[in-house]
């Protein structure tokens, strides 16, 4: 039997107030987000951008928002990153409309109220979309939010009135194969949210329309992936790149260390709207009318308290973002449970001034919407922020011509590669990407393009790193610039000519003169990107930990070359980004052990 079997009489009964309601559950989200659009690149949506923009085929996810990007293009508003990230914006709206849906059903099978569930929904609509995580993805292309509002989607889907009709069930199979074309981590989070509701309901589905869901999902993402299985074939030179692209280098330092979901909860709503979530979800699962509706949302939760948040980091996006943005939806269905359950308890024992008590309680309830809509636009930054494109400017302009760049580093091949995609930026630059260059399909691209990266790439196939050989072949070809790579033999350190950007890699080995005229030359580069960032509104954190972690590269490198005098220079300038950087307390300590000679570095950067 179907719990709360008089929920299909209450659900007929709307409030005239639901209708606008669910108006403004769509339109307040949505005009707000877009509003905090970002008109500029950030390092967050790189990705987007060379998937969308770009159509380079990264991994098999994205698909959806790649395609409902290429058709926002055609809208002639703004540059053509801030058209893709209208796609975000519109999906957090999307969201917004599906949460006020699902509290409303939930506030529903928990009591009758049907002027206090509108407000209720809305609120809960609003605390979920216009906090830090949901502003944050919303107002940058390729945010989580597509992911996110299909996953609401499918949960929206799931009836229990009708939980054999196999239209039903066709219908969120075909939802479940888009969130898997989307997002990997978003279908498996989805399974899982609908096994527990499944089991919290207690009416397994029967074998056929498993299968027949199976079915209708496996074929939705196959036509899915046709056009990215199709990509590679139009002739582009990174093939697979989120497949086989890791985090090493630069982004192992901007990775950000674990954090404790609660405090994070409580940094995204308040500490008071956690403990009102609680509540209201102990109450939700305790009642057998609301249990299988809340069962996914404590789900989510316990999910994202189990999983490490050290993985992210801050130039690139979190994987693991839908889960997080599904916990946010579950604390604001908590909180709003638990309100409207505290009103109307006040309002049935018929205490003085009960009716007053009701209305300062939803009051309070919605001042702390607004607080944290306020919150979150510090954190989605409702400024814009320019650090990434000077930083842009800087790196690829001061550029000798034909100069070949060897890239170890998640974040900085995606800004180069972004840059390539969305405005053309120097074509005469080839950017290598080392940990792909093994794929066969990527080193027979390049090796079109630069036939002398062939030493390289048989070294790189058998050995893992490059020679002095090769790398000093291939800087008689063409200007070459690297990551430094600590693993290196220390020949090819002598070869090195510390820049503030980047670490040039010389034909025959260079003296200390020849480094100062080149170290020299660039800092005011280094100085122009650090006040860009200084002065965007609360600081561009991304661009300065870019900074930070090209700080250590050049003071390591020097120390690796005994040039003590250089190496302090730089970590002056770090310690203008940050002061309390351990690393220069680390690399202190070894310089001081050994006043002359080189340095050990080793264990000092990833």
């Amino acid at each position: 039997m179907a719990p709360n079997a008089d929920f299909s009489r209450r659900a007929t009964q709307r409030s005239r107030l639901d209708v606008p309601f669910q108006a403004l559950a769509f339109a307040i989200p949505l005009l707000v987000t877009v509003v905090r659009v970002s008109p500029t690149s950030q390092w967050r949506d790189d990705l987007a951008a060379v998937r969308s923009l770009g159509l380079v085929p990264v991994g098999i996810e994205g698909v959806v928002s790649t395609a409902l990007g290429q058709l926002l293009l055609l809208i002639p508003v703004g540059t053509r990153l801030f058209r893709i990230g209208l796609l975000s914006a519109a999906a957090a709206a999307l969201g917004s409309w599906l949460v006020y849906l699902l509290a409303r059903s939930l506030l529903t099978r928990n009591a009758w109220s049907p002027r206090l569930t509108p407000a209720l929904s809305l609120a809960a609509a609003l605390s979920t979309t216009l906090s830090s995580p949901w502003q944050e993805a919303g107002t940058i292309a390729g945010g989580a939010t597509v992911a996110a509002a299909l996953l609401l989607g499918g949960l929206s889907w799931r009836r229990h009135d009708h939980p054999r009709d196999p239209r039903l069930w066709l219908g969120l199979s075909i939802l479940l194969g888009l969130t898997a074309a989307e997002s990997h981590f978003a279908a498996v989070a989805l399974v899982l949210a609908l096994t527990v509701q499944v089991v919290a309901l207690g009416d397994l589905p029967s074998l056929r329309h498993l299968a027949m869901g199976a079915a209708a999902s496996a074929v939705t993402l196959i036509v899915c992936l046709v056009p990215t299985l199709a990509r590679p074939l139009l002739g582009f030179e990174w093939i697979g790149v989120g497949t086989q692209l890791t985090q090493a280098s630069l982004a192992g330092q901007l990775a950000q260390g674990p954090q404790d979901a609660f405090s994070q909860w409580f940094k995204d709503v308040g500490m008071v709207s956690v403990g009102l979530a609680l509540a209201g979800g102990l109450w939700a699962c305790f009642r057998l009318a609301t249990r299988w509706s809340m069962a996914p949302w404590v789900a989510f939760c316990v999910a994202d308290l189990l999983i490490s948040r050290g993985s992210g980091g801050v130039v690139t996006q979190d994987p693991l973002a839908p889960v997080r943005l599904m916990a946010v939806v579950g604390l604001a269905l908590g909180a709003a449970i638990a309100v409207q359950s505290l009103t109307l308890a006040i309002h049935r024992v018929r205490i003085p001034f009960a009716y007053p008590a009701t209305v300062l309680i939803v009051v309070f309830h919605f001042t702390l919407v607004l607080v944290v809509a306020e919150s979150s636009s510090y954190a989605a930054g409702a400024e814009p922020r320019y650090g990434a494109e000077v930083w842009t400017e800087e790196a690829l302009g001061k550029l000798p011509p034909r100069s070949l760049l060897l890239v170890r580093s998640q974040a900085v091949a995606w800004r180069l590669r972004a840059a390539a995609s969305t405005r053309a930026a120097r074509p005469d630059i080839v950017v290598v990407p080392l940990p792909l260059l093994g794929s066969g399909s990527v080193s027979t691209r390049l090796l079109v393009v630069e036939p002398a990266l062939a030493a390289l790439v048989r070294e790189i196939s058998v050995n893992g790193t490059p020679s002095e050989f090769s790398l000093s072949s291939l800087a008689d070809q063409r200007p070459l610039f690297v990551e430094l790579n600590p693993a290196w033999d220390r020949r090819l350190f002598d070869h090195l000519s510390p820049r503030p950007l980047w670490l040039g890699f010389s034909p025959h080995a260079l003296g200390r003169s020849d480094r100062n005229v080149l170290l020299e030359s660039g800092r005011a580069s280094f100085h122009n990107i650090l006040a860009a960032a200084l002065d965007d509104a609360g600081h561009d954190s991304a661009t300065l930990a870019v900074l930070g972690a090209r700080a250590r590269e050049q003071a390591l490198a020097l120390a690796a070359l005994g040039d003590r005098e250089n190496a302090r220079h730089v970590m002056a300038d770090l310690e203008r980004i940050d002061p309390d950087d351990p690393f220069l307390l680390a690399l202190g300590q070894r310089m001081d052990e050994k006043a002359r000679g080189r340095v050990d570095i080793r264990g000092l950067l990833p």
